[in-house]
């Protein structure tokens, strides 16, 4: 991804993306959408494949794009990164969920048992694997760019603001994230991933399927358990022990392999 312009690429991703969250603002604060404008919603998610994937083929031509999706292919890898990608989404959802329930003093939804919890989380996840795109762009060419020329720490931190930002349409809907948690969560929630993400991904020989997988794990099982507000009666402690979790488990992860990052 030497050659590639980040600047360009991640203006194009942006404004991909943002236009087809239009549709949807509109929807919700009281405009009425015409056809034309209801098949831009698709843009929302598949803003990062299209985005980098124009970007890299304007810069690298066919032979760029045909290396970044063959990274998708890149499965050889130690066995930790990998069951920390896999694992550690699932038990960030439960110890927040648990937790959350706990020191909040409220009942566990009864609506939430284990079977309904792994086929909703398995069935959420499998589908933002398939339509979600994000680590394309954001980990297979921005970060991958960024840690050659800065380093590990440094590249987490000048994309976890790029990656927050990706983000901000979602919280110009009524009433704020339709989730229901605010920005002072969601900040937590991204500064954690983006050095877990960035770990997986060099720990993976940047594979961009572990760093995939993980990303859509944490989507999915965030939704499949009782976590975030809207779905347990405005309960917001579950959310925010999730969000801790992830904030205290990088820092453990860092520190833990902090000699061999750079």
């Amino acid at each position: 991804m030497k050659d590639v312009k980040l600047l360009p690429l991640i203006a194009t991703v942006f404004l991909i993306s943002w236009i087809g969250v239009i549709p949807s603002l509109m929807q919700a604060h009281g405009y009425e959408v015409g056809t034309f404008l209801r098949l831009l919603d698709k843009l929302m998610i598949l803003g990062p494949l299209l985005g980098a994937s124009l970007v890299v083929f304007y810069n690298q031509g066919k032979a760029g794009v045909s290396s970044l999706f063959r990274r998708l292919l890149i499965f050889k890898a130690n066995q930790i990164p990998i069951l920390i990608a896999v694992l550690s989404p699932i038990l960030f959802a439960y110890g927040g969920s648990y937790l959350g329930h706990v020191f909040s003093k409220t009942a566990w939804p009864v609506s939430y048992d284990f079977l309904s919890i792994l086929s909703n989380g398995l069935i959420i996840m499998l589908g933002y694997l398939i339509v979600n795109t994000e680590e394309i762009a954001w980990r297979g060419v921005v970060f991958d760019k960024l840690l050659d020329k800065y380093g590990f720490f440094k590249a987490c931190l000048i994309l976890a603001p790029i990656w927050w930002l990706f983000h901000m349409p979602l919280f110009l809907f009524p009433g704020g994230h339709p989730a229901g948690y605010g920005l002072d969560i969601f900040t937590l929630i991204v500064l954690g991933q983006t050095f877990i993400l960035g770990w997986i991904y060099i720990k993976t020989k940047r594979s961009l399927v572990y760093v995939h997988l993980h990303h859509q794990l944490n989507n999915g099982f965030a939704e499949a358990f009782p976590i975030f507000p809207i779905f347990i009666g405005g309960n917001m402690l579950p959310v925010w022990m999730f969000s801790g979790m992830i904030l205290l488990f990088a820092s453990l992860l860092i520190f833990w392999d902090r000699k061999s990052l750079k």
